[in-house]
């Protein structure tokens, strides 16, 4: 009994092409940075809070709309309306271990402030970290020293 091994290659030039087929369908936003994947109309379709103690929930539903300009209208459910601005930032976060070894970590920010068109109450939160897992939903969460609030969001 013998054993025949074929040997399979692609024409010079194929896989570039075949790469290019395979990603042209997909979705690029994982490319772009923060601050341009965040623009656009946002749900906050949910609110979740682990850990001790109480915590103010700033936004609790609504949607969002975030501009490239910084600006963003906030609607809640009951439709009052709030205009404000939007940042985010880039952080490096560092943590050492028992042993003395360090790992750092890239975080993003993101604060929000807003003010009621009609009564002027304001309404500013600052998110510690926030990551977008998927092209059309993100998580931030607020931390304090007993306990974590995380918003998730969806794009309408």
């Amino acid at each position: 009994m013998s054993i025949v091994k074929h040997r399979f290659s692609l024409p010079q030039g194929m896989i570039p092409f075949l790469f290019l087929c395979i990603t042209a369908g997909c979705s690029k936003d994982f490319f772009k940075p923060y601050s341009e994947r965040i623009i656009g109309r946002w749900e906050l379709y949910d609110t979740n809070k682990i850990g001790l103690g109480s915590s103010r929930i700033v936004y609790s539903e609504g949607s969002f709309q975030f501009s490239s300009d910084g600006s963003f209208f906030y609607t809640r459910r009951s439709g009052a309306q709030y205009a404000g601005t939007w940042r985010l930032k880039k952080y490096t976060v560092t943590v050492t271990n028992s042993e003395g070894q360090q790992s750092s970590e890239q975080k993003h920010s993101l604060l929000l402030s807003a003010t009621n068109i009609e009564d002027q109450q304001v309404l500013a939160e600052n998110f510690d970290d926030l990551n977008f897992t998927g092209t059309d939903r993100f998580k931030a969460e607020v931390s304090n020293n007993f306990n974590t609030v995380t918003y998730k969001f969806k794009r309408n």
